[in-house]
């Protein structure tokens, strides 16, 4: 079987279509994308999905359902339909048939399972139908029914101002997500979390504390998943050559662990 690939924002893809949100919708949602398979596809399409904190609002726009595989145990998933999708643990691998056409959100980590009132062990590799957290039809109509993806993008948003901007976040929230974004940094991925907490004014068992609440996962775990997809990314791009570590490795061979560790694979098989 295609073992699949990963993809990342900004490589163009003719079946995919990505946009970020409105600054005021900025501290909710990373963005918004799409797969469309077109009918006469041939060959399905294979995407690998990497351990990740991610929470996802999927609208299905065509009744066509399309595969999930979970690369460690092998549990194979049909999904069809609506999906509220949690944070994954392992590798899965997505196949996409002709005329999947799947509308996503993705939102800040934590924050959908919020919305949701779901616990964050719950959120893990969540994989359930959307109507049992929110009223659909609306929606779905309202997405099938234009023509584009940017006018999706734009309903999306209409519906998500009045859902999102209610939501207040916490102090520890706001601490969490301030703390990602110093990860998802290049020079985040390779700072010391004490200097981290020293410089928010936190102590490390508070942060620790803060990460659990929210995503159920240590401040270390967290920063090891964001650091290892930047780490594949910068391979895809450089090759083993790159200077790994600059974003945190001790060198090639580290990151290669991490990569055997996260997903059972090594980075030229993702």
């Amino acid at each position: 079987m295609n073992k699949g690939r990963v993809i990342y924002e900004d490589e163009a893809e003719p079946h995919f279509r990505l946009a970020y949100p409105h600054p005021a919708l900025a501290p909710f949602v990373e963005y918004y994308f799409e797969v469309n398979q077109p009918a006469t596809l041939a060959n399905p399409l294979y995407v690998n999905a990497l351990p990740n904190l991610s929470n996802l609002l999927c609208i299905s726009l065509r009744p066509q359902s399309w595969l999930s595989i979970n690369q460690r145990s092998g549990v194979l998933n049909s999904v069809k339909g609506s999906r509220f999708l949690g944070n994954l643990t392992d590798l899965h691998l997505s196949i996409y048939p002709a005329s999947v056409h799947e509308f996503y959100v993705k939102f800040k980590p934590g924050l959908l399972g919020r919305l949701f009132r779901i616990d964050p062990a719950e959120v893990e590799n969540a994989n359930a139908d959307l109507t049992n957290f929110m009223r659909l039809p609306a929606l779905e109509e309202h997405l099938q029914t234009v023509s584009s993806f940017q006018a999706r993008v734009s309903r999306m948003e209409s519906f998500l101002v009045k859902h999102c901007t209610s939501f207040e976040p916490t102090y520890r929230f706001r601490i969490v997500q301030t703390v990602l974004n110093r990860f998802d940094q290049i020079s985040g991925s390779n700072l010391h979390l004490n200097q981290l907490c020293h410089e928010l004014g936190v102590s490390y068992p508070s942060l620790h504390r803060y990460f659990t609440e929210v995503l159920g996962y240590s401040p270390k775990y967290c920063q090891k998943l964001l650091r290892f997809k930047k780490g594949l990314h910068l391979y895809k791009r450089y090759g083993s050559g790159y200077a790994f570590e600059e974003i945190g490795y001790t060198d090639f061979s580290h990151f290669a662990k991490d990569a055997r560790q996260l997903t059972q694979r090594s980075p030229v098989e993702l």
